[in-house]
């Protein structure tokens, strides 16, 4: 036992003495107890709940070579660990746990995810690179045309040039801020964007406080959606609380991405979304789909607000009895007389029933 002890802390202090360029990289991390010490920047931090888990600490790490890892610290160790995280602090991380990353909606598409222990070690890193290059910026015409892979979460940049009204959507019996706005690329691609929550006041202020500026919309830990009625209909939609949003940042990427816009002067405007691109699907219809809430023919009867909804649902039968359709003469635009008859060798019967159409003009 001694000497194993030993062999432990001589670990930990070698691993102290590395050069911060000799760190490893998040890139070969495995699935198992990490003693290795890791610099990394927090570029999102945010608390969960849910009822296997309970409360948590979640974050997104990324290290010095610009890679990705999700980090959470779990609601035993929040106490332990609530003041020594921030967001946007770089920081040391040893002795930790890796295990791997599954499921839907991943903030990084890293194989491996980060987890403490009660001897896990948080520290200052004192020369961790002030700027993060900015790769993750997802193409508009990969998402519009389903290249991605659906379980991560993506970042996005645009200017946005059309926004909607705020809306109130009640789900589950709770009552939820709605916001869709339309983005471009510099390729003058547009994309509808679906916001949630505070995330959907927040552009809401913005965008009609600078009605007369270009607004450039940053966009971080996004997922990206499919419709559920038209295949290969596809847009964005903001998460639960991972979603970072900047308005107009002064970033060094920014003024390069305006000046490669289209010099087209596009103001931002607000419109009606029923006029906006929704991806690949380009039919009023499935801009209905996407623009309005789907209920139930059930809740439509019951439903006291005034709106427009969608519904899906079986013809069983038509009735051809009421007056409210008739037959008609396509070529002369007038209603048709019907005449039966005793079955006989006319061309047309209808359950022994001659059925015989003219036109009265």
């Amino acid at each position: 036992m001694k000497f194993l002890l030993i062999f432990f802390f001589n670990r930990i202090h070698r691993v102290k003495k590395r050069r911060p360029d000799e760190f490893p990289s998040l890139h070969h991390r495995s699935n198992r107890r990490d003693t290795s010490r890791i610099e990394v920047r927090i570029v999102c931090l945010w608390r969960n709940y849910n009822k296997e888990s309970r409360n948590t600490i979640e974050m997104v790490f990324v290290d010095k070579k610009w890679i990705r890892i999700h980090a959470s610290v779990g609601e035993q160790l929040i106490k332990k660990f609530d003041d020594k995280l921030r967001e946007r602090d770089a920081i040391v991380v040893q002795l930790f746990k890796v295990y791997d990353a599954i499921g839907k909606y991943r903030t990084t598409p890293h194989p491996y995810k980060i987890g403490f222990f009660q001897t896990t070690f948080v520290g200052k890193a004192d020369d961790f690179p002030s700027a993060v290059p900015e790769k993750y910026f997802a193409d508009f015409s990969d998402i519009l045309g389903g290249n991605l892979d659906h379980s991560c979460l993506i970042d996005v940049v645009g200017q946005i040039v059309n926004f909607g009204s705020l809306e109130n959507k009640i789900i589950k019996g709770k009552d939820n801020m709605r916001f869709l706005i339309e983005l471009r690329d510099p390729n003058n691609v547009k994309m509808m964007c679906t916001l949630w929550g505070f995330y959907a006041k927040q552009v809401y202020d913005y965008s009609r406080s600078n009605m007369s500026t270009m607004v450039i919309c940053v966009i971080r830990f996004c997922s990206v959606k499919e419709s559920k009625y038209f295949v290969g209909a596809y847009s964005i939609s903001s998460g639960y609380n991972s979603t970072h949003i900047l308005l107009n940042p002064t970033l060094e990427f920014i003024e390069e991405f305006k000046a490669s816009l289209h010099d087209d002067s596009l103001a931002l405007t607000n419109n009606d979304s029923s006029q906006w691109s929704v991806g690949t699907a380009t039919s009023i219809l499935a801009r209905s789909f996407f623009l309005n809430e789907r209920l139930s023919i059930r809740e439509i009867i019951d439903s006291t607000l005034v709106g427009t909804f969608v519904t899906l649902g079986t013809i069983e039968t038509i009735d051809i009895e009421r007056g409210w359709q008739y037959l008609s003469c396509k070529y002369h635009n007038k209603k048709l007389m019907l005449i039966t008859g005793p079955c006989s060798s006319a061309i047309h019967t209808i359950n022994n029933t001659v059925m015989s159409r003219y036109c009265s003009n």
